[in-house]
């Protein structure tokens, strides 16, 4: 099993869809905006830069 895998379970997510899910959810944003920001900055950002821009954007992207 990948590193990045055993981060995904350390956060209570199964895949990295439930993770981008569950960020989605934590800071109200559409799965869709989630995705689209997570494919451009790549899978090793996944606990970083996009938890980061998430939070920028909380609420403000509907």
């Amino acid at each position: 099993m990948c590193d990045l895998q055993l981060m995904y379970r350390e956060c209570g997510a199964e895949t990295r869809d439930d993770y981008l899910r569950g960020i989605a959810n934590e800071n109200g944003l559409p799965l869709a905006c989630v995705r689209k920001i997570a494919e451009r900055l790549g899978e090793r950002e996944d606990f970083g830069a996009l938890v980061l821009i998430c939070e920028t954007r909380r609420g403000v992207v509907r």
